[in-house]
């Protein structure tokens, strides 16, 4: 390096500024650039999988440390490995595991003491309950298709987590019924989000299911694999302060009479973001969607041109559009957005089939800040490139172009397969 280098704080700030693939290409130039590179602030969102434990080399762990990993997700862990990697990375708040049967593994989680959130996936330990005991800390957790463990017992250790804000039970073939739903909940003031994954072991829930209106202070819901007629057309009028609704269905539906989520959305006069993946097409339930929504997701929903319009009046104030429609006119629509969603300041949608002049007429979104190709290639494509560069000329770089990022790991693909 040159004597009359920057300083390095303003090497690290630069830095901030590229892409994962882009960073590691310049870690690789100079020892002096890779000690910048591992600055633990441009590494404060990364998440590291561990996969095969006994291969990583004391350099790797020398990295982790040095960028003060907190969030890490370790597939089949057994005691051994899981307590290497307490003692090593003690600041962790984050922790995904995947496929663990070694009961002691869990124990040794309770020494992380800024542990705040824990994902349990595909596991079969014995000592669930009582290991969860030990985590009294943790403000986020998620259990996915754990096994050799009951509802009660569950519903039971669960109730001790008092400071819990996300809670997300993800085990149809166990399902959470009524009693001990609202048993957790009781005990758990904190909870504001909760995810359910309602497969047909839930069967037809009571009106009720989600307790009297305003017994619990839920803002935040989330159904995965869902069907109707499960719940009932009443089940959200228990639920008058719900700001945010996902709903992942379980497949497309047809016949608008066993449509639910139309009864919901006319309950839900504070909601602000609206998430709905498959069920039944937009037309449906277009005309039911609060004015009060700000950002909305359409993924693999049925819709044409029309039903799009209808959804657009309904929601004047639309801040955030991820539009991933299963449609036949998806250049159309793509032409209408600049005049019937002019607020926008996010938008994701993708590019297949729409000519370059007609996806160029998004730059007319006078607030729009961030533009995501959902379907943009995982290489550098030269049409992606050269398209990307033309958003930054023509709008001077007011629009950010991104491809779509991959998925997050530390959470789980319940909803989509």
């Amino acid at each position: 390096m040159s004597e009359n280098k920057l300083p390095e704080e303003m090497w690290i700030h630069v830095f901030g500024f590229l892409p994962l693939r882009d960073k590691l290409s310049v870690r690789l130039s100079c020892t002096f650039f890779k000690r910048l590179v591992d600055h633990w602030t441009l590494w404060k969102d990364s998440v590291v999988v561990l996969q095969k434990f006994e291969s990583y080399k004391p350099h790797f762990w020398r990295t982790l440390r040095q960028r003060k990993t907190k969030s890490i997700v370790v597939q089949k862990a057994h005691a051994k490995a899981l307590e290497h990697i307490v003692s090593l990375l003690p600041w962790m708040s984050s922790v995904t595991l995947v496929q663990c049967s070694d009961g002691s593994a869990l124990v040794t989680l309770g020494a992380l003491k800024h542990l705040e959130r824990l994902v349990i996936r595909q596991c079969s330990c014995r000592s669930l309950t009582s290991s969860l005991l030990s985590l009294r800390q943790l403000t986020h957790l998620c259990l996915c298709e754990v096994q050799r463990a009951s509802v009660s017992e569950i519903s039971a250790a669960t109730s001790q987590l008092v400071n819990l804000t996300s809670l997300h039970y993800h085990e149809d073939k166990n399902p959470l019924l009524k009693p001990a739903l609202h048993g957790m909940l009781r005990r758990l003031p904190n909870l504001k989000h909760l995810s359910l994954k309602l497969g047909p072991n839930y069967g037809i829930l009571p009106d009720d299911y989600f307790g009297r209106p305003g017994e619990f202070g839920l803002s935040s819901l989330e159904l995965l694999k869902y069907g109707d007629p499960c719940l009932s057309p009443v089940a959200f009028n228990a639920l008058p302060s719900l700001t945010k609704l996902t709903v992942h269905n379980k497949q497309w539906r047809i016949n608008p009479v066993y449509c639910r989520i139309t009864n919901w959305l006319q309950e839900l006069h504070v909601l602000s973001e609206l998430n709905i993946s498959l069920g039944f097409p937009l037309q449906v339930y277009a005309k039911s969607i609060p004015r009060t929504v700000q950002r909305l997701s359409l993924m693999g929903v049925k819709a044409d041109l029309e039903a799009v319009r209808i959804m657009a009046e309904q929601v004047p104030d639309l801040l955030h559009l991820h539009l991933d429609l299963c449609c036949h006119d998806n250049c159309g629509i793509i032409k209408e957005i600049p005049q019937i969603f002019p607020k926008l300041q996010v938008l994701k949608v993708r590019h297949q089939n729409v000519p370059e002049s007609v996806f160029l007429q998004l730059q007319n979104l006078s607030r729009l800040q961030q533009l995501v190709i959902l379907d943009a290639p995982q290489s550098h494509s030269p049409t992606f490139l050269d398209l990307t560069q033309k958003f930054h000329d023509q709008t001077n770089s007011r629009i950010h172009v991104l491809h779509s990022n991959s998925k997050d790991q530390t959470t789980c693909s319940c909803g989509f397969n």
